[in-house]
């Protein structure tokens, strides 16, 4: 049968403009959409697929330039094996713009009926197809002008072949070639289709025609050299992987690696071809802040792309798929969480475990935090594991969260009174805070995270025979004024709780002592606070806390206080001691109640009635 010449592709839109002008403009806004040109091999795959070819191939051969010519010919193939095209479908879609028969047909990932148009964009010297369908073959060669000739074959032909043909010369091969392989990997590389990429440039042999006896053939030679496979399975590289499955979905969602400073990305994918892959927030619509720090893939059979190609359609797939996304985050929590909690217990990649918790407290809700309040996530100084509610009991107890970097002379101490040091670090401090839920009438701006020398001291205790008589003196008399102010401690067994008990009790384990410290020397000394207060063995002392709260009442808090032997203040009552030892005495104890704020304002009450009877006993001995 001869050739038909046919002087373009026709179109299906009736207009008033003269045919050619028309179709004419409307092919080259077509073939000027493509970023890159050799993106045609996207539409070429997935005009295969909806073809329902069981695998696509993809081929490339050069003829080297001859007779002194300085172009050669670059012969870029597409073979797929599906149900192929009869002259009504040459006619009526092929070669017709925007008539299609996929626009009902939701298996299909085309919906514009261009896709075979995209292969002028490389500005082809030739398009060769040839086709064959319900006992027809047919071969189609396409100008450069984009007329193209029409004849019947004889033979028969299964699927669809399609060769593009382009000169250019040897020294940009490696170019096209290397384009060719990053085109099909980005845009195929999770195709439910089997894909293929061969270079034959070295084969003596003419172009193969595809097996139709077994299209799954060249898949055998990929081991001994034949084609290479461009798809692969769907996976994401991270420090914890998640994947979820279901009817006609599949997610895979990680967080980064460590180390890993590019920013997340989303791939959007239909029948395994690429719709979108992006690390622009705006393609997350409403989940943005849920998801913005975790990278994923997600594989739906209905998902599409906008007209222009360049990013998703959000439409009620695509908000069912992103549903499907969000609970695929949540199952990559609780791996990462899992995950941590093994690192904190085998002390290996915390820090890293760190930054990615932090960022899903950030993205996450109450409930979430709430759910970590048991488990082991933070590692002490010692070695042990703590978890978040164990660290909330002790800050209220003591005012802040301790972190320190190993074991020394101050938290040796601590760890006898039974007080947790964290292991210091900035990731865990952040996530630390992120983890604080405020007490109620807490009204602090974040939790108190401490190093153990800024809420605790281990001062050098000093007995009685070290003092002078005047600081022996002014100590016994200030501590007979404040047992009489605070009474007696009495612990509740099984609490920390300690409870003032009247004067006159007889519980010396419980009572108020008063001790004097060498906080560091003259120098250091005047600098620091006039006391502190601890334990009554008297190893470790608490600093005054200050602005965090509502202030614990010193019974509830101490048992011992410490003076600091080089404070001017003390240093100033111990003077006066010698001329007027009760005053001295009761202004040191006012001090020490008053000025440093260990007991509220009942305690000084008591503490002027004392001196009041103290005075009015005196004068009446007189």
């Amino acid at each position: 049968m001869p050739a038909t010449r046919y002087t373009t592709i026709t179109t299906a839109m009736a207009t008033t403009e003269p045919t050619g002008s028309f179709v004419e403009q409307a092919l080259s806004n077509l073939v000027d959409q493509f970023a890159r040109p050799l993106d045609l091999l996207r539409e070429l795959a997935q005009n295969a697929m909806d073809a329902g070819t069981p695998r696509i191939d993809v081929w490339t051969r050069y003829d080297a330039p001859k007779d002194g010519d300085r172009l050669g010919v670059l012969r870029i193939g597409v073979d797929d094996h599906g149900e192929g095209m009869d002259e009504r479908i040459i006619d009526e879609q092929l070669t017709r713009l925007f008539a299609s028969s996929k626009e009902k047909d939701a298996t299909k990932i085309g919906k514009f009926g261009i896709g075979f148009t995209s292969v002028f964009a490389i500005r082809p010297e030739a398009v060769l197809v040839r086709t064959g369908r319900h006992g027809e073959s047919w071969e189609l060669l396409f100008h450069a002008d984009r007329s193209f000739d029409k004849i019947r074959l004889q033979d028969p032909v299964s699927g669809t072949s399609i060769v593009l043909f382009k000169r250019l010369p040897p020294t940009e091969l490696d170019r096209w070639r290397r384009e060719i392989r990053t085109v099909l990997g980005y845009w195929c590389e999770h195709s439910q289709t089997p894909i293929t990429y061969e270079d034959r440039s070295g084969e003596s042999r003419a172009q193969a025609e595809p097996d139709t006896e077994d299209p799954f053939a060249a898949f055998e030679e990929v081991e001994a050299g034949g084609p290479e496979r461009v798809d692969r399975p769907m996976s994401l590289e991270g420090w914890e992987v998640h994947e979820h499955r279901e009817e006609g979905m599949h997610v895979v969602v990680a967080c980064p690696g460590a180390g890993e400073q590019s920013p997340p990305r989303f791939g959007f994918y239909n029948g395994g071809l690429t719709l979108l892959q992006t690390s622009t927030t705006e393609v997350l619509g409403p989940h943005a802040d849920r998801l913005q720090h975790v990278s994923f893939k997600v594989k739906h059979d209905r998902l599409e792309h906008t007209l222009t190609r360049d990013n998703v359609l959000m439409d009620e797939h695509w908000a069912r798929a992103m549903n499907a996304v969000v609970r695929s985050a949540r199952g990559l929590r609780e791996r990462l969480c899992e995950r941590l909690v093994r690192e904190v217990a085998a002390d290996g990649e915390i820090e890293h475990g760190y930054r990615l918790l932090a960022a899903e407290l950030r993205a996450g809700d109450k409930a979430f935090t709430e759910s970590l309040a048991e488990r082991p996530l933070f590692r002490t100084v010692t070695g042990d594991t703590v978890c978040p509610r164990q660290i909330d009991a002790q800050e209220r107890r003591v005012g802040s969260v301790l972190v320190g970097r190993a074991v020394d002379a101050l938290t040796e101490p601590l760890l006898r009174q039974g007080l947790v040091v964290l292991r210091d670090s900035p990731r865990a401090r952040e996530v630390l805070d992120l983890l604080h839920r405020p007490a109620m009438l807490d009204w602090s701006s974040g939790r108190a995270i401490a190093r153990a020398e800024q809420v605790f001291v281990v001062p050098n205790v000093l007995d009685a025979p070290s003092l002078d008589p005047s600081e022996r003196g002014l100590v016994s008399a200030t501590e007979e004024l404040l047992r009489v102010a605070v009474g007696l401690r009495l612990r509740v067994p099984g609490t920390d709780h300690v409870f003032r008990w009247a004067p006159g009790a007889d519980s010396v384990a419980n009572r108020l002592t008063l001790r004097v410290g060498d906080f560091g020397g003259v120098d250091l000394g005047s600098a620091d606070v006039l006391a502190l207060d601890g334990p009554a063995t008297a190893d470790v002392f608490l600093r005054p806390r200050r602005g965090r709260g509502i202030r614990m009442p010193g019974f509830l808090t101490w048992r011992c206080l410490l003076a600091n032997r080089h404070h001017a203040t003390f240093r100033a009552h111990v003077l006066a001691f010698a001329d007027q030892p009760d005053v001295a005495a009761f202004g040191l104890a006012s001090a020490l109640l008053v000025v440093e704020d260990v007991e509220g304002e009942a305690a000084h009450r008591r503490l002027v009635e004392e001196m009041a009877v103290r005075t009015t006993s005196t004068r009446s001995a007189r």
